[in-house]
């Protein structure tokens, strides 16, 4: 299963929607996927796609492939920052970073 994070692209075939961080870690609760889509800006005054990577690990979840679809040339770096960070510093597991856009 893989899931779309992001609050007003159309979700891509094959992915679960999810438009918020809340919506996206409830759906993590409950699913296993195999990759995550992320948009950085999830709204105005929202939390963004930094926020639900943080949220993600914290609570100990794992995906095998992360993609960074957002057009956001600085937030798609904090995002990657981020997931580095926990790999080096927190599981050392593989996790593959791509940025292939669905605009």
């Amino acid at each position: 299963m893989k899931l779309f994070v992001d609050d007003t692209r159309p979700v891509p075939h094959g992915f679960i929607l999810a438009k918020s961080v809340e919506e996206a870690l409830k759906q993590c609760k409950y699913q296993q996927f195999e990759q995550i889509s992320l948009d950085y800006n999830l709204g105005f005054r929202k939390e963004t796609g930094l926020d639900f990577i943080k949220r993600f690990f914290k609570e100990g979840y794992y995906v095998q492939h992360i993609n960074l679809h957002s057009d956001d040339v600085f937030g798609v770096h904090k995002m990657e920052n981020a997931i580095n960070a926990h790999i080096i510093e927190e599981t050392k597991q593989k996790i593959k970073i791509t940025k292939i856009s669905y605009s």
